[in-house]
């Protein structure tokens, strides 16, 4: 049986983070792929910036030629406001087979309680959640307050750029050079999209 990672995410843009993450979760439990799951409209946080299409082209434009990363379009598919339990209900029916975890970062983590369906996603689905720069991994006491079961959680300490999403929203806003922070695909489509200039509208859904 095949080992996923299942990486979901706004990536609003998706950036050097978030694959050195994805890369070094891969490595440290033997996955065999890693799945971004893009997000269509977010459910606990503000709306994106970029349009759903505009981000699961940014998403694919960076995982390519990375043979064990898949852009997964399905949310984008189903519409409409994204949940985890529905999307790995669907990863579950159409997938059978492979052995999923989520990956989670240490931030998103500790707002479980807040999901829907959460209680039911922490019985039934395996984590693995990594510290973030500027959030530590919460300790085992933490996590069981949070309803995680021991039995399907792993923590895995990473090293990764300290680049965020909204600092690089912020620098195109202003002009300043971002390629350090996002592959040079992802910046070749922000650039051409015009994505998150100064006045760029807010989305909540659409393409």
């Amino acid at each position: 049986m095949s080992k996923v990672i299942v990486f979901g995410g706004t990536f609003d843009p998706v950036h050097n983070g978030h694959l050195s993450i994805a890369r070094q979760a891969r490595e440290q439990t033997a996955a065999d792929e890693v799945w971004f799951v893009v997000t269509n409209v977010p459910p606990l946080r503000d709306a994106a910036h970029a349009p759903p299409q505009a981000r699961l082209e940014m998403v694919r434009a960076a995982v390519e030629g990375e043979e064990a990363f898949r852009a997964m379009d399905l949310e984008q598919r189903r519409g409409g406001v994204s949940h985890t339990a529905d999307t790995m209900d669907a990863l579950h029916t159409a997938e059978p087979s492979p052995d999923f975890a989520l990956l989670l970062g240490a931030d998103v983590a500790r707002s479980m309680p807040r999901w829907h369906r959460a209680a039911e996603l922490l019985a039934r689905e395996r984590f693995i959640i990594v510290n973030r720069a500027g959030h530590g991994a919460p300790g085992d006491g933490e996590l069981r307050s949070l309803g995680y079961d021991r039995r399907r959680l792993t923590r895995l300490d990473v090293e990764s750029p300290d680049v965020s999403g909204s600092e690089i929203r912020r620098r195109i806003a202003a002009g300043e050079d971002v390629s350090g922070m996002v592959p040079a695909a992802v910046l070749e489509v922000i650039q051409r999209r015009g994505l998150y200039r100064k006045g760029s509208p807010v989305h909540n859904a659409g393409g």
